[in-house]
């Protein structure tokens, strides 16, 4: 997939280079591309996408960049790793921003995902030099170098009259991105339920039901976002499967589940509504 989308971003880029697409379907088009990018970036970071290290930890990084080129993908690993060992959990979870707070303000707090997260990570510096200063140590230089590859990227195109072309082919789409990676990664997934991921991992993140043939592949399975939490280590493309695999076994444990629209439903509605 992430192949796929590099030859759909270079195609975009050139025709909005050459002026032969229009700014709409730039952002558009280079948007999808970065959410694709975001899933290829987090399989890396969970060992998904490949059995040897030094791969997933090269392609986790290329994908990276398009996704949120200001903050490295291991300072994003870290937070995202904590986010799965402490998800719903108020003083520790750092997608909390995402999905607690005054609904008109949600979008503006996802479009700024980046932000939220630099922030959260820096307020955990301290305590872990205290432990072990390596591996910060390590995360921090890494975005120092692309927090100022990035920022000299814009001041060179401002300086030439590029900042237009940079913005629509990438800056934009990237915000737009994190807009629908803070609603479908974590909104739907986690929002209004109240179980930590410590305390029953089963109802700490929910899987939505309904319009499969069209949402599976447009959300690239995050509907089974359960499914992720409790197999960090699948691949996307799999959820779906694990879940019909073994859904006996996972509805035993009470998982939450919900509709498309928002219905929350027990084990045996959601038999009922799947009989129909």
């Amino acid at each position: 997939m992430g192949a796929g989308a590099l030859i759909v971003f270079a195609f975009s880029t050139v025709a909005a280079i050459g002026g032969s697409a229009p700014a709409w379907l730039t952002i558009s088009v280079n948007t999808a591309v970065v959410y694709a990018m975001f899933m290829v970036a987090h399989d890396a970071l969970h060992h998904s996408v490949s059995s040897v290290n030094w791969v997933n930890s090269v392609i986790g990084r290329a994908a990276w960049l398009f996704v949120a080129p200001t903050f490295s993908l291991p300072s994003f690993s870290y937070v995202h790793l904590t986010h799965h060992r402490n998800a719903n959990d108020g003083e520790n979870d750092p997608d909390m921003f995402a999905t607690h707070g005054p609904a008109w303000q949600l979008p503006f707090r996802w479009a700024l995902m980046d932000v939220f997260y630099a922030v959260w990570y820096c307020r955990q510096l301290k305590r872990r030099v205290r432990l072990s200063w390596r591996r910060p140590l390590t995360e921090v230089a890494e975005t120092a170098v692309v927090f100022s590859l990035s920022f000299a990227g814009v001041c060179i195109a401002v300086a030439t009259d590029n900042f237009w072309i940079v913005a629509s082919v990438l800056l934009i789409p990237q915000r737009i991105g994190m807009v629908i990676l803070g609603w479908w990664f974590d909104w739907l997934p986690h929002h209004g339920l109240e179980q930590t991921q410590q305390e029953n991992r089963y109802r700490a993140t929910r899987n939505r039901v309904g319009m499969e043939q069209l949402l599976i592949p447009v959300m690239l399975s995050q509907t089974y976002h359960l499914v992720h939490h409790l197999h960090p280590w699948l691949p996307f493309y799999r959820y779906a499967q694990a879940w019909r695999g073994n859904e006996d076994a996972y509805l035993a444990h009470d998982p939450a589940i919900a509709t498309v629209f928002g219905r929350e439903l027990t084990p045996a509605e959601y038999r009922e509504w799947k009989a129909r």
